[in-house]
């Protein structure tokens, strides 16, 4: 698991020795961030349910400016921040400790807004039958309600080809994009409100 591009291309990241947690494939990321592009530059970060922090820290190295990393892992946020001190990016962000479904709780009066936001939770989450699953649409509606992500901020869902995210399982973003890699899905989401962004071809 590396950097793919950027400042800190090519440093090698570490990474979790746990069950929960499954690194994202360098040719999946890398596509991910092509898709992305320069929206990347100057934008302000969040990733959540961050793991080892990989994602964030490929926004960093292309550019981004801050970026907001979310775990309730311990060992995991012993990693991001090992992760970060080694590509040198650890003054352009916060590391903290707490269940993605209190971050509302976290940001509020916070004055914060996100350009992009990262979701990479357990595949398992996202399963049909698991009560967290509704939790996490509901909490990604609610970054848009609560005014947390820019008009024209996007979020990117990364979840298993087989875990069908469709738009109704929104009320506040709509599916913008949708892309396969092997098993891996990344699904585009965006605000109702903003005109859709052109995703990049890759």
């Amino acid at each position: 698991m590396r950097i793919i591009s950027g400042k800190a291309k090519g440093i090698q990241l570490s990474a979790l020795n746990s069950k929960r947690t499954r690194p994202i494939l360098d040719s999946a990321k890398e596509s991910l961030f092509n898709i992305l592009g320069d929206s990347i530059l100057d934008s302000v970060v969040l990733d959540l349910f961050a793991g080892t922090g990989s994602l964030g820290i490929e926004a960093l190295s292309r550019g981004a400016n801050r970026c907001l990393f979310i775990d309730n892992n311990t060992n995991a946020i012993r990693v991001i921040k090992k992760n970060l001190q080694d590509t040198g990016f650890l003054k352009k962000t916060v590391v903290l400790k707490i269940n993605a479904f209190r971050l509302l709780g976290f940001l509020k009066n916070k004055h914060i807004k996100f350009d992009l936001i990262l979701v990479a939770p357990p595949y398992k989450l996202l399963d049909m039958d698991c009560r967290d699953r509704k939790r996490i649409f509901s909490l990604l509606d609610e970054c848009v309600s609560r005014e947390i992500i820019n008009e024209k901020g996007i979020i990117v869902l990364q979840h298993h080809k087989k875990q069908m995210v469709s738009q109704e399982s929104f009320k506040q973003l709509k599916v913008i994009d949708e892309r396969r890699y092997g098993t891996t899905q990344f699904t585009f989401l965006g605000t109702i409100s903003a005109s859709n962004p052109e995703m990049q071809k890759s």
